[in-house]
């Protein structure tokens, strides 16, 4: 049997490098101003030891929220490689209202059981992950050939992508990642694989 079926072309392998962003800002001032918080100082040294730790892997892009805590998270990865940033507006956080943040943690675990709870003025967390995964399917389409690009978001939203291909990732999971945290996916010609990162044990090694 011939693989790829005649007419179509076999797609190369594509690695994702998901970035949860640094440690950003928080207390008073920023309650009603999320989407506009910056990396604290920590974050900033965080962005700068990731980019070092991602020395070893040749890239092909970055792209980031539009946020700056995501953006700047990879700004100094991408000075270090001589790369442009391309934001893309799908990579933001879960979109929630004020009232609903007052009281997340308690909104966020109902999310984690009820994909389609909606709570209040906010997106679902159903919602959420089909944005997030159409951004894959975007990047899956832009590099045929392959290749290996850097992808800063948020922790909700990564945590939702990594649910769509491992569904033992939950409430829980999601809770214990770091700030940043780094995640690799793959896509191997037919379909998307989660190989290792924070909380995974890693399947293989990205060379």
């Amino acid at each position: 049997m011939q693989y790829p079926p005649p007419g179509l072309t076999r797609l190369g392998r594509l690695d994702v490098i998901l970035v949860r962003h640094a440690e950003a800002v928080t207390g008073a001032g920023w309650e009603d101003r999320d989407d506009d918080r910056p990396l604290s100082d920590a974050g900033r040294r965080a962005a700068r030891e990731l980019a070092e730790e991602l020395d070893p892997f040749g890239l092909t892009a970055i792209y980031s929220s539009p946020m700056p805590r995501a953006l700047q998270t990879v700004e100094p990865l991408a000075e270090r490689r001589g790369l442009e940033i391309t934001l893309l507006p799908d990579l933001r956080e879960r979109e929630t209202s004020a009232a609903a943040r007052a009281e997340w943690p308690a909104h966020l675990e109902r999310s984690w059981t009820n994909p389609d709870y909606e709570p209040p003025g906010s997106e679902t967390g159903r919602q959420a992950q089909r944005r997030a995964l159409r951004v894959l399917d975007l990047l899956r389409a832009h590099y045929p050939d392959g290749g290996r690009v850097v992808v800063s978001s948020h922790g909700n939203v990564i945590s939702l992508i990594l649910q769509a291909f491992e569904p033992a990732v939950d409430f829980m999971f999601h809770m214990g990642m770091p700030l940043p945290a780094v995640y690799h996916l793959e896509h191997d010609g037919i379909g998307w694989r989660v190989m290792g990162g924070h909380g995974f044990v890693e399947a293989a090694a990205v060379n």
